[in-house]
Formats: structure tokens, sequence, C-alpha cells
């Protein structure tokens, strides 16, 4: 479960700057002394700044891009297993920190042991051989490792005095055979670490995985405030304890220290959590999360908007443009034909949260003859227009075939069509009007 694993590395990064430090380096990153700082950890004094005793010690700034393995455990028959992957990109230049997580079902080439779940590298090989199947995953280099036993979860929120949340709906689940006892009632409530346990874990919805995601985002913004009010520092001291004990890491002192800081610093939107892109399937008579390699290398390698900028994927840029669907013109056959060759390939974004939509709107375009390599969830289905976007870069091409798509789906609204610097090939965002867009694409049966 991604949550646990980014919930232990949040903690760890408000740890350092609030209370103390992590890894048991109170002294030795927070010296009473400052300039004691490069000594404790062995670099040399051009390498650290005075600094005002209440702002911490100083560190350099991350440079460059630095990707952090995490790993959530779950101890299982006196063994570990690998219940949650992740690779955590901490990108500088772009000032951001985005988490992509692999589920743990999905069908990977683990070297030395051919096509197996991925969650079955570590038991054969430990973090190590993890690593080289997230690298040839990926095509990423690994630099770090971070290993959270979320077992922890339910303490540590006992220790911040449990949390006060609105519960949209009564969640009720049972499950003997895993243990699992989830009843929580509908309305505001405050939850101890048992019950807060159930509330991130519960995804027996129709929302499925979708509305547990919800919640937990939810959920953490709560636990982040919490953590950072002045009430919270005399039981620093407990949560540290508590947090150390649940992680393993190679990271060094430093570089933990410099992540941490980097990743306090932005602002809540400059931090993407994502889900590696696929679809439930088969392999001979065993169940897999079938990935979407393509997708996942897309997403891997796209980049949020420079702050300040609008993001098109996480704010509904329709709704102050008006409607997408308005009078659009019919298609002859001779035009379809000119707007297929200009659009090429596109992708297909969800923001309305309709199950199915991305393979009904493929399998529509696909039947028009346009290619579509890459289809999956915006960061939000609250998109009410749906919107057409294209790579920044000034590319006229891509601009033109955005163009084309828009009119090809019926959106005469020239302010729907927008560059997006995350975007890698152009495609479409649908909104809540999608069935006036799929309607007319279902038109086109020439």
């Amino acid at each position: 479960m991604r949550f646990f694993k980014v919930f232990g590395i949040a903690l760890l990064i408000l740890l350092a700057v609030t209370g103390g430090a992590a890894f048991r380096l109170k002294e030795v990153l927070f010296p009473k002394n400052p300039l004691d700082l490069g000594q404790s950890l062995a670099v040399g004094s051009d390498d650290v700044q005075p600094e005002r005793e209440e702002d911490g010690p100083y560190v350099d700034p991350v440079l460059g891009t630095v990707n952090v393995l995490i790993v959530g455990l779950d101890n299982v028959d006196g063994g570990s297993r690998t219940d949650a992957i992740a690779l955590a990109i901490f990108d500088a230049d772009n000032k951001a920190v985005r988490v992509a997580s692999i589920p743990r079902d999905s069908r990977v080439q683990i070297p030395g042991r051919g096509w197996d779940k991925i969650n079955h590298a570590y038991v054969y090989g430990g973090i190590g051989l993890l690593r080289e199947t997230v690298v040839n995953l990926t095509g990423m280099a690994v630099n770090y490792f971070v290993m959270v036993n979320y077992k922890s979860f339910p303490r540590i929120i006992d220790l911040i005095g449990g949390i006060d949340i609105h519960v949209d709906k009564p969640l009720k689940y049972t499950d003997y055979s895993g243990k699992l006892f989830i009843d929580i009632s509908k309305g505001q409530q405050h939850m101890d670490g048992r019950t807060a346990l159930g509330y991130v874990r519960f995804r027996h919805d129709p929302l499925g995985d979708i509305g547990r995601v919800q919640r937990q985002q939810k959920f953490m913004d709560i636990v982040l405030s919490k953590l950072k009010s002045p009430a919270i520092l005399p039981r620093i001291p407990a949560l540290i304890d508590e947090v150390i004990a649940a992680v393993d890491t190679d990271l060094t002192p430093l570089e933990a220290l410099k992540l941490m800081q980097f990743a306090n610093a932005l602002p809540p939107d400059r931090v993407q959590m994502f889900m590696a892109p696929g679809k439930a399937g088969y392999s001979g008579n065993l169940s897999y999360w079938i990935l979407d390699t393509v997708g996942l290398s897309l997403q891997l390698a796209a980049k949020l908007p420079p702050e300040g900028q609008q993001d098109v994927l996480s704010a509904d840029a329709g709704e102050a443009s008006g409607d997408a669907v308005l009078a659009a013109a019919p298609l002859t056959e001779e035009r379809l034909k000119e707007l297929r060759e200009r659009i090429g390939k596109i992708g297909i974004l969800n923001g309305d949260g309709a199950s199915g939509l991305g393979r009904r709107a493929s399998r529509l375009f696909q039947r028009i003859g346009i290619e579509v390599p890459y289809a999956g969830n915006a960061r939000h289905f609250d998109y009410h227009s749906t919107n057409i976007i294209y790579p920044a870069g000034g590319k006229e091409a891509d601009r033109e075939a955005a163009l084309a798509l828009a009119e090809l789906c019926g959106i005469t609204n020239v302010g729907l069509v927008r560059e997006d610097r995350r975007a890698t090939l152009v495609s479409i965002i649908f909104g809540h009007d999608k069935d006036t867009v799929l309607k007319r694409l279902e038109s086109l049966n020439f």
C-alpha cells in the first residue's frame, strides 16, 4: 500500500525539521554549536555555513535528480514481503517530488528468475534484487532505498493524539482470514490508530483503489497539519523512536537531511503521487497486474509545470472557459481522413471518474483509425469540460494535432485546447460532458 511508505517518509521529513532528527542523529544534525556539524558529518569546513540557531543546520541543497526506492514491508508467517513498492523522484530542477507506485502483483522480468510478480523479487534476493528489477523496469537509476514497516502506523497515530476527520459515507468490511474488521460511521470522527488504519485501508466501494487514494490524501493532509503544530513538540522524542523502528535505509545522514528539507519546503501541489498504469489480467493460471510500460514511461518522464503556472491536470481549465461542446459542425468522410492524418497518436485521461471510460473511448478512437498508446486517469475526477492538451515547446505540429482532435470531438471552445509541460503527446481529458463527446465519436462511422 503506497500510502504507508509515503506516510513514513512524510514523518521523517517533518520530524527532521520540527523536532530533532531521524536515524538517532539528533546530536549530529542539530548540535548545540552549529559549527560542529561539519565534523559530525565528516565533511570539510568549506561545506558548512553558519546559520541562526532557530533555523537548524545548513546543508547544501539537493542538486539534479535523486531517485529513492520506497518499500513497504509486511510480516507474514515469520518472514517479510513487500506489500508496497514505489519510486520517489526528487527533482531539484523541476522543484517537485513525484512518487510512482508499482502494484505488488505487477508482472515483470526479475533478473535470474524470469517473469514473476514484482513483490517476489524481495523474497528471492532482498532489496538488492528488488532494486535491480525496478531499474530494469523503469530504465531509471535507483540511488537509495527506504524500507518502511507500516505496522507501526497505529502506534504513531496514537502518539500524535489521534486524528479528527469527516467521513463521507459509512465504511464497513469484514475479512476473517485477513483479520481485517472495518466499521466506521459517517460524519465527523475522532480516530485512534486502529480506526485510522481501517480508514486508509478501506477500498470496498464502487471507486475501489481510487476512493482509497482519495481518502488517504485527505488523511495525509490532516496528519501533516497536525505534525506541524506546536502542540506536537512534546511528543516528538517518542515519535522519532517509533519512526526509526519502522525505517531502514542506505541514505547517508547528510543526503537524508537534504531530501527531507527539500521535500518539506515544497508546497503540496509540487508533490505528485500516481500508480503505474495497467490492467488486471492472467498469465497461465496466475493473476497479475499487466503493466502498460509505455504509459509508465510517459508518466515517469513527465514534468510538473513551473511554479506559478496553471496545472491543467489538477485544475479544471474548462470551469472558467464555458462549455466544451457547442454546435459542432458535422464531419464529412474526406474531412475525417484529413483530421486523422493530422492527429496521429493520442493519449486519453479520465477526468470524470466513470468506470471503463478510458477503454470505451480507446475503442472508439481506434475504430476511427487513431492509435491510443496510453489511457489512464487524470489527477482528479472533477473536470466539468473536456480538455485537449499538447506538449509544450513550440512545435506547431503538436498544436495543429490538438486543434484537429478538438474538431474531431466537437470541441469548439479553443480556450480548452492548451499546451501542458507534462504532456508528452497530444491527449484528451474527458470531463463531465463525456457523453456528448462520445456520442459524436460514435456517429463517425463511415
